[in-house]
């Protein structure tokens, strides 16, 4: 049959039925596959009436860049045409996908199947550092993508010459379900919100789900039903306004209700909020998982009633952050709270097509085992590195460390999935894009630790600096220009103004991941020690990494003999937490080099104590002063401790005096478990010079009078 009529049947059926959500590829010439999408546009009519264009596109019609995602999330089109010519982004694919209304298409334009993973993507250039290129052989992403795209039967795949699939029928018991219409899970959600504006203060209520299962219809119908019944007042935040649109359209009474008098819904902004004074009844909070932690929790504490709602799948990593991180946080502090989970969509049909191959390609789905079937690699062998027996049934020899090639990751779709799945189920930032990178970007490398043929950890390195930086010196040292990748080499030799960090090669471990059973095992050091001997193999003289600071964290760092380099100022959006980069030497030059920058580290960390890091957890400042170069007290110090110890004198003008002691006690601390418990309030006291207020408040004094007598104790004892 002639290819138009294929098409035109195709299209006919389309219209008169309704199907699954589909992906429609049109993979040809440029010129051609976009005046083939436009008039699929025109037959489709009706599915067309609400299109969104994104990329490249005819002169006759409006479009947008592919990486303003963000501004559609919460909107619905019909149709959604993604021209990769442009350039792809995992991140934007997987969020645009959730913006298709049921019975809708998304459909991507890419050049021929066969050459389109050699096709120079202008996206290439920020999936890589600086320095390397992905242009010398072909995209494994894509190579994986259009293997998937070819064994799923429910994609659509139209070239000049052929095509090939079908309309998705959609289950009979499904099909007479009505969409967009509640369905038991929400009533419950409506429910529990509905009984959280007059229940307990204090008791958060948490609603997690993916896309198109109905999490902003509910927060709206519940909205509806407190103005009208109770006559609440209610605020609604989200990172943008567009987030909460659904939310409002449900909101809004409808044509039977009576007029709502005092009731309300209105919009404010997370910042807003947090500084300024607006009463509610209850605070709904959507996409909780892209609001810095520290914000939430100042809006917890600001308004006793409050509902939190997150998509799981984040399209940059926040969705699984927020589990990791937040949930647990709402543990300790909040332990009346409650979590409902919405399962089945509402905006599309149960088994959604579009939904499934998306799922697929990024690997979303939840992982329950990470088998290594099919992995050829490096294995340690007699100089294997070996850990604590997990079980008595375990042999040391079973657990093993190698490195995996990217052309093993292609080979072997299932060990691709059980790496990267452990990635996102032990990290709060792995996005889709990330996937990609991990299979393309020729500066990444991956190890794994395995025990009986399973993947139970996973390392991801990048390799900055060397040659890749070797014209750019200068101008980075002088921060007159910043690339793309190298985010500890450019970062250290900017804050050093030395050429040395950027004139060695070096690895920065990304990430480092270990299954749940195996945590506490000595699985991540034994990998980190396989690593390190991996680098001296390979000519690289320092390792670093960069995390947001906890004290756990540094712990495990400081095992490894890890030292903090640098300390950021300025709190990550996802994980909350300030950066701290450490770093540790693999040869005598570098050695000398991080010597010197630990010297520089600790003059800053004390000098910036009571300024940028006064509001730091304490815990973690007490740790990061132990790594300080060891001091000496001088007679004359001892002798003035001595005499405030004895007299009965406020400590204020002893406090710069005192502040010396303190630190060159905690400098002479060998371990963080050694540190002596009183450390911290001495920290807090003299360090970060926190307010009587503050110090009262924190530590559970009756006032200025038993801060005096604490400090005096503790130092004592100290």
């Amino acid at each position: 049959m002639d290819l138009h009529f294929k098409i035109e049947d195709w299209v006919k059926e389309r219209k008169n039925h309704v199907f699954h959500r589909q992906l429609v590829i049109v993979s040809g010439p440029k010129a051609w596959a976009e005046k083939q999408v436009e008039n699929l546009l025109i037959n489709f009519e009706s599915l067309s009436s609400k299109h969104l264009w994104v990329g490249d596109a005819p002169s006759n019609q409006q479009a947008v860049n592919s990486l303003d995602y963000r501004q559609h999330l919460g909107r619905e089109y019909n149709t959604l045409i993604y021209n990769c010519y442009s350039g792809l982004s995992a991140n934007a694919l997987m969020a645009y996908s959730g913006t298709i209304k049921a019975n809708g298409l998304m459909v991507l334009i890419c050049p021929e199947l066969k050459s389109w993973s050699q096709y120079s993507d202008p996206f290439s250039k920020k999936r890589y550092s600086y320095g390397f290129s992905q242009y010398l052989e072909p995209s494994r992403f894509i190579t994986r993508l259009i293997s998937i795209i070819a064994h799923d039967k429910n994609t659509i795949v139209i070239t000049p010459n052929s095509f090939r699939g079908h309309n998705a029928t959609i289950a009979p018991e499904q099909f007479n379900r009505r969409l967009d219409s509640a369905t038991s899970e929400q009533d419950k959600v409506v429910s529990s919100i509905i009984k959280s504006a007059s229940g307990h203060t204090n008791r958060p209520l948490v609603i997690t789900a993916d896309r198109g299962r109905g999490k902003s219809s509910a927060l709206g119908m519940a909205a509806r039903a407190l103005m009208l019944e109770q006559e609440k007042k209610i605020i609604i935040t989200a990172p943008t306004k567009h987030n909460v649109e659904q939310v409002f359209t449900f909101a809004t009474p409808l044509k039977q209700d009576s007029l709502i008098n005092n009731g309300s819904i209105e919009f404010v902004a997370p910042d807003a909020l947090v500084t300024g004074s607006y009463h509610a009844d209850l605070l709904f909070i959507d996409e909780a998982a892209a609001i810095p932690s520290s914000i939430l929790k100042v809006l917890l504490d600001k308004y006793p009633r409050v509902i939190l709602s997150s998509t799981i799948h984040g399209y940059e990593g926040a969705g699984r952050g927020f589990e990791l991180r937040f949930k647990s946080y709402l543990e300790t502090a909040h332990k009346g709270w409650k979590d409902l989970t919405l399962t089945t969509p509402i905006r599309w049909y149960t088994d959604d097509c579009l939904e499934h191959l998306w799922f697929s390609v990024f690997i979303m789905q939840d992982s329950t085992s990470n088998s290594l079937t099919q992995a050829q690699g490096k294995v340690i062998g007699q100089n294997e590195t070996p850990v604590n027996k997990i079980t008595s049934s375990k042999r040391l020899s079973e657990y093993k460390c190698q490195e995996v090639s990217k052309e093993q990751l292609v080979d072997s779709p299932q060990l691709l999935s059980k790496i990267f799945s452990l990635l996102i189920n032990a990290h709060y930032q792995t996005s889709p894009d990330d996937l990609f990178r991990l299979l393309d970007a020729p500066e990444q490398r991956i190890y794994v630790c395995t025990c009986d043929s399973d993947v139970i950890g996973v390392a991801l390195i990048c390799s900055e600096g060397g040659s890749a930086l070797s014209d750019l010196t200068q101008e980075i040292i002088l921060g007159h220009r910043r690339v793309n990748g190298h985010l500890v080499a450019q970062n250290l030799a900017l804050h050093t103004a030395d050429k040395e960090f950027v004139k060695y090669e070096q690895w920065r471990i990304v990430r480092i991941a270990v299954s749940q059973e195996y945590r506490r095992t000595n699985i991540a050091s034994t990998l980190l020690q396989f690593i390190e001997s991996s680098a001296v193999e390979h000519g690289i003289w320092l390792i670093t990494s960069s995390f947001g600071a906890t004290s756990k964290l540094l712990k495990f760092w400081g095992h490894n003999d890890y030292i903090p380099l640098k300390l950021g100022f300025k709190r990550d959006a996802s994980s909350d937490e300030v950066s701290l980069i450490v770093g540790k030497s693999l040869s005598l030059t570098t050695s000398t080099l991080l010597n010197k920058l630990s010297l520089q580290f600790r003059e800053e960390l004390i000098y910036h104590a009571s300024r940028y890091h006064i509001s730091m957890n304490t815990s973690l400042l007490t740790h990061l002063l132990t790594y300080c170069q060891p001091q000496d007290i001088s007679t004359r110090t001892r002798y003035r401790v001595e005499q405030f110890i004895a007299s009965n004198s406020p400590y204020m003008p002893f406090s710069q005096l005192l502040a010396k002691y303190v630190l060159t006690k905690l400098s002479r601390v060998e371990h963080a478990n050694t540190t002596p418990k009183e450390a911290e309030f001495l920290v807090a006291a003299l360090i970060q010079f926190k307010t009587t207020q503050d110090l009262v408040t924190e530590f559970k004094l009756s006032g200025k009078k038993e801060l005096n007598t604490h400090i005096r104790n503790a130092i004592s004892t100290i």
